[in-house]
Formats: C-alpha cells, sequence, structure tokens
C-alpha cells in the first residue's frame, strides 16, 4: 500500500481547503473551480484525493509540503484516560453530594464538589 493509499483525517481537509483558498486568492482559481475543489476536499478520504486537487497547481512554501505540515500543526490531541476519568468523577460529585444531603439533611455535603475538583486537578491532569 502507498502512501497515496492512506486514509486523511479532517486536519488534512482543512489544510487543504486553506491552500485552495490561498490559490483563489492568487487567481489560480475562479470561483466555480475553488468551489468545486474545495467540495473535493471536504469529501477526499484518501492522500490520493487530496493530491489530485493540487495537481496542476504550483506548491506554496519552500518544499512544496505545507500541506503536510498544515495538518500535522492543526492535529488536536487526543483526550488521556486520565483527563475522562476526571471528568466523569467531577460530573458524578454534584449528585453524589445532593444523595448525601438527602440522606443526612447537612448541606456541607456540597463542599465536597470544590474539593473534589481541587483533589483531581493535580491527580488526572496530564
Amino acid at each position: 500500500m502507498s502512501s497515496e493509499d492512506f486514509r486523511v483525517g479532517d486536519a488534512e481537509r482543512r489544510a487543504a481547503m486553506d491552500l485552495l483558498a490561498k490559490h483563489h486568492e492568487a487567481g489560480r482559481l475562479d470561483s466555480f473551480e475553488y468551489e468545486d475543489r474545495r467540495g473535493r476536499a471536504a469529501d477526499a478520504v484518501t492522500r490520493r484525493d487530496l493530491d489530485a486537487l493540487f495537481a496542476d497547481l504550483p506548491a506554496l512554501g519552500p518544499d512544496g509540503a505545507e500541506l503536510e505540515r498544515r495538518a500535522a500543526a492543526e492535529v488536536q490531541p487526543r483526550r488521556t484516560g486520565g483527563k475522562r476519568v476526571r471528568d466523569t468523577v467531577l460530573a458524578l460529585t454534584p449528585l453524589i453530594a445532593l444523595l448525601l444531603f438527602f440522606r443526612t439533611g447537612q448541606w456541607l455535603w456540597f463542599l465536597l464538589v470544590p474539593v473534589v475538583a481541587i483533589l483531581t486537578k493535580g491527580v488526572f491532569d496530564d
């Protein structure tokens, strides 16, 4: 399997659409062709689909690798397991405090919410 057959993600598609906009602003693409290529970039599945959009356009950047650089810069870090655990604990804490309040009648259980938030900040942050 060649690198052209690899699937692309949203970051690569956005980077391709941004580059097409630069070519449109430079006058290399008219409005109709720009919109057509932009739509094809949004629907692209593989690297080959994106490369075809730029086959007749000059490369932007000194080495022609602007698309890869832009896509790599836009890739968002994925949420880690620790962050998900923290979010789950923080979401359940008010419910637990409410249940304990109804069970005991003591309003102090609601102080559990900020305490848990403070305690889990250092434990689960990556």
